[in-house]
C-alpha cells in the first residue's frame, strides 16, 4: 500500500484543519473504492472554520457598505436553490477538484467566475435571445466589461466584481456522477445499454446557503470613458437585469448545464441590508451631533456647559425656560452660580414674553408665569 504523502511530524489528525486545507494538502493515499471515506473526511465544518467564515463574510459587508455609501459598489444577495460546485477542473489526485480559498481553505466563487456569467447573461440580452434587451447595448457591454483578445483593442472594463464566499450552514456535501458509456465517449466504442456505471465523486456547497455578490464600478473612469452609465445610476439598472437574467437561466459555478449553481435573487437580504444602511446613517448623524456638541461645550464656561447639558437631557417637548427653572429650584447649581442662572433665565424668559412681574388674574397663585417670575426675582435679591 502506498505511504501518505504527509510528513510524519504533522502527525495524522487533522481535524481541527480547515476543508480545503484537508482535501488539498493533508489527504491521505488511498485506493480507487475508497475515494468516498476520504472526502467524507473533507466536508465537515468545524467551529474554527465557521467561525473563520463568518468573519469573511462580515469584513466583505462592512467595506461594501462603505461603498455603497459613496455609490461605487452594488450587492446583490441569493440563496443557492441547488448544489453549487467550481473548480472542478483543478488539479487533484481524485481527478475532480474544487474551489478554496487560500489561505484560509474555505470554499468561494472566483469573482472572474462571476464576471463571465454576468458577461454571458448581458450578450443573451443583447442578442435577444429571451426577448427586450432591457437596455443592455453592445457599447455597454465593451465599456462595463472590457474588451477581450480577438474582440478589438484589448481593454479593462469599469466593473470589478468581488470573490463571492457562500454561507454555508453546516457543511459541504458529496455529489456523485454516474456516467455509463465511457466507452463510446473515450474509446470510439458503438454505444449500448449494459455499459458498467463509472462513480465519480465531487464536492458541492449544498442548497440553501447564502451568497452576496458585490460589484464595484469605477465611477472615475466610468465619468470619463462612459458617462452615460452615470445617469441615473444605469449601470446599476443594468446589472439587476443582468443577475435577474443569471438568476433566471443560467447559474453559477460549474456544471449549470445540469441544475448545477442554480439560485433565486434574495429579496429579504436586501431589505436588511437597506435598513442596516439606514440604522448606519442614523448612527453617523447621532455621532455628528454629539461631536458637534462636545466642540461647542469645549469652549463655555462651566455655568454655560452645565445650562447646555441641562438642556440636553430635557424632554424634547419640554419648553427650555421651564428646564432651567426646574433646574435652580432643585439645586443643581452652586449658590455661586444661581444668581447668574437666574439671569440668564430672566432673559429667556422675557425674550419668550414669559415674564411677569405683575398679573390681573383673579387667583394669582394659578398665573404659572407671574409665579415663576416671582421666585426668579427672589433668586436675583437673594
Amino acid at each position: 500500500m502506498a505511504a501518505d504523502p504527509i510528513p510524519m511530524y504533522l502527525g495524522g489528525d487533522f481535524t481541527t484543519a480547515a476543508p480545503g486545507h484537508r482535501f488539498s494538502l493533508y489527504l491521505p493515499a488511498v485506493r480507487p473504492d475508497a475515494k468516498l471515506g476520504a472526502l467524507k473526511k473533507v466536508v465537515e465544518l468545524n467551529d474554527s472554520d465557521r467561525s473563520t467564515l463568518r468573519a469573511m463574510i462580515a469584513r466583505q459587508a462592512r467595506l461594501a457598505a462603505e461603498l455603497e455609501e459613496s455609490d461605487q459598489l452594488q450587492t446583490f444577495s441569493a440563496i443557492s436553490t441547488a448544489p453549487f460546485v467550481t473548480g472542478l477542473g483543478n488539479e487533484h489526485p481524485l481527478e475532480n477538484g474544487f474551489s478554496f480559498l487560500s489561505p484560509y481553505g474555505l470554499p468561494y466563487l472566483p469573482g472572474s467566475g462571476v464576471k463571465g456569467v454576468l458577461r454571458g447573461a448581458a450578450q443573451e440580452l443583447i442578442a435577444g435571445v429571451f426577448g427586450d434587451a432591457q437596455g443592455w447595448t453592445p457599447e455597454a457591454l465593451q465599456a462595463l466589461f472590457g474588451v477581450e483578445d480577438g474582440e478589438g483593442d484589448p481593454c479593462r472594463g469599469l466593473l470589478s466584481f468581488w470573490d463571492v464566499i457562500p454561507e454555508i450552514k453546516t457543511g459541504m456535501k458529496i455529489e456523485i456522477m454516474t456516467p455509463h458509456q465511457s466507452g463510446y465517449y473515450q474509446n470510439g466504442e458503438s454505444p449500448h445499454d449494459n455499459g458498467s456505471p463509472n462513480p465519480i465523486l465531487f464536492l458541492s456547497v449544498p442548497p440553501g446557503s447564502a451568497f452576496a455578490f458585490h460589484v464595484q464600478a469605477n465611477r472615475t473612469r466610468m465619468a470619463r470613458f462612459a458617462p452615460a452609465l452615470l445617469e441615473n445610476n444605469r449601470w446599476r439598472a443594468l446589472m439587476h437585469v443582468a443577475f435577474m437574467h443569471a438568476f433566471d437561466w443560467l447559474g453559477f459555478g460549474a456544471k449549470t448545464a445540469v441544475g448545477y449553481g442554480a439560485m433565486r435573487f434574495d429579496e429579504a437580504a436586501g431589505e436588511r441590508r437597506e435598513q442596516d444602511r439606514k440604522n448606519r446613517a442614523e448612527q453617523e448623524r447621532k455621532r455628528q451631533a454629539q461631536a458637534e456638541r462636545e466642540r461647542k461645550l469645549a469652549v463655555l464656561s462651566p455655568l454655560e456647559r452645565k445650562i447646555e447639558e441641562i438642556m440636553a437631557a430635557k424632554h424634547v417637548e419640554q419648553p427650555d425656560e421651564s428646564a432651567l427653572f426646574n433646574a435652580i429650584r432643585e439645586g443643581r447649581f452652586e449658590l455661586t452660580e444661581r444668581e447668574e442662572a437666574a439671569h440668564i433665565l430672566k432673559a429667556r424668559m422675557q425674550s419668550a414674553k414669559l415674564w411677569k412681574e405683575s398679573t390681573s388674574a383673579k387667583k394669582p397663585e394659578k398665573d404659572k408665569d407671574y409665579q415663576r417670575t416671582l421666585e426668579v426675582m427672589k433668586w436675583l435679591e437673594s
